[in-house]
């Protein structure tokens, strides 16, 4: 077996990528920024993807929506659902996913998500202590 090579899976790739992304909020991670991050997933599933993406930009750029914003596009460029764009051309690319493929955009939104919430929760400040 060649040591260099090795295989990651799915969930190691999204647990690697949340990990490398946590670092936009800070360490540690401000407590408004974890509850935004927390809440993120509800709103997903609760307004579907596309209005998600189109709140978290309206929202601006700079705050935790814009950093979800970017953290979500990214990763849904790496995944191969939408080539690199500039935002507004990332978000008509992605409104025209089919069906099929913006079903399974949104199940692995929300999946890295997931991730994003344990690490924002794992190295979160502590108020009073930080």
């Amino acid at each position: 077996m060649d040591v260099g090579v090795f295989m990651q899976t799915k969930q190691q790739k999204r647990a690697e990528f949340a990990l490398e992304q946590i670092a936009n909020f800070g360490t540690p991670v401000p407590s408004k920024s974890v509850s935004f991050i927390v809440s993120t997933p509800t709103m997903l599933l609760m307004n579907g993807l596309g209005q998600t993406l189109a709140f978290l930009l309206s929202r601006g750029i700079d705050g935790n929506e814009g950093k979800v914003f970017n953290i979500i596009k990214e990763w849904l460029i790496k995944e191969q659902f939408v080539p690199e764009a500039h935002n507004l051309e990332f978000l008509k690319k992605f409104n025209s996913l089919d069906q099929a493929e913006y079903l399974k955009a949104q199940h692995e939104t929300l999946k890295l998500l997931e991730w994003l919430k344990r690490y924002a929760r794992a190295f979160q400040a502590i108020e009073g202590k930080n």
